[in-house]
């Protein structure tokens, strides 16, 4: 496999990579192995190229913020695929195109800074555009889907029609790699916008310290509720916590392993389970083996 590497070295040509890549660094856990090869585009079109080299030929996966998944102690066997100097924003009339690894709060900025409205309820989400819209992020009953022009992936472009959102699900989920989307947004005043921003603002809540975000979807219920219920806030597997302040949250600490935080989802969802009778849905995204 080794030469099978060289031959991809020498395709990709003079786009950033590194062998033996710490994917620590890659999830919002810092937790996580190595990665046989990391790629790190810095355009839409180098990031094509990249996956169209990968692509039937090597086990890959593409990783924005990495807010939403956990990485293996034993880390990935294959390419990894960085999105994050992938990140150019346009705007256009009414349309605000976006880069897959934009992050969210620079396409809030942008937006308010044209006077745009339309995604202030997702402040503070630390996504990119590309995981956000593939897991379709949302909350207080929004989604970003809700303001979707159009997605474009490697292969070609789909109206939101034919992305096949749902809660917390897109097809972009097991298949084609979101390269950008375009908003369409509302025109707004500065006033207007500012005041949901901060209403947003003031209530969420993010714990501190290293985490994904929500682990667990609400389908029907509070989950963050049930785990509270069941006695499960601020439960601690070695480096690994339910937070004090949002039971849906768990905090990696400095000394947190992977297979400290797996243990922790497992042990939540059998709880759960055991007295609710509620089966769990992680949102949190598994790369390589547990």
């Amino acid at each position: 496999m080794l030469n099978d590497y060289n031959q991809l070295l020498t395709l990709l040509g003079n786009i950033p990579n590194e062998l033996n890549f710490s994917l620590k660094t890659l999830s919002s856990f810092g937790t996580g192995g190595m990665a046989k090869l990391a790629v790190f585009p810095r355009s839409t079109d180098e990031l094509i190229t990249t996956i169209n080299l990968v692509k039937g030929n090597y086990n890959y996966v593409v990783i924005g913020l990495g807010s939403n998944v956990l990485i293996s102690d034993n880390g990935f066997d294959g390419v990894v695929i960085s999105t994050k100097n992938v990140n150019s924003i346009t705007v256009k009339s009414n349309l605000l195109t976006a880069d897959c690894g934009v992050k969210i709060s620079s396409v809030i900025k942008e937006m308010s800074d044209n006077c745009f409205s339309g995604l202030e309820f997702l402040v503070g989400v630390p996504a990119s555009v590309g995981g956000a819209v593939a897991m379709n992020a949302g909350c207080y009953n929004k989604s970003i889907s809700d303001a979707i022009k159009y997605v474009t992936t490697e292969v070609r472009t789909y109206s939101k029609s034919e992305c096949e959102f749902s809660y917390r699900h897109s097809r972009f989920l097991n298949g084609e790699t979101i390269i950008k989307v375009c908003f369409l947004m509302e025109n707004s005043e500065e006033d207007v916008i500012n005041e949901k921003l901060k209403s947003y603002k003031s209530a969420r809540r993010n714990p501190k310290g290293k985490t994904c975000g929500s682990v667990f979807k609400n389908e029907g219920y509070f989950a963050g509720k049930i785990i509270d219920e069941v006695g499960l806030k601020g439960y601690k597997i070695n480096g690994a916590q339910i937070s004090n302040e949002h039971a849906n949250f768990i905090v990696a600490s400095e000394t947190a392993t992977s297979k400290d935080i797996y243990n922790l989802i497992k042990t939540v969802k059998e709880k759960v389970y055991k007295e609710k009778q509620i089966q769990l849905s992680e949102e949190v995204i598994y790369i390589g083996e547990f």
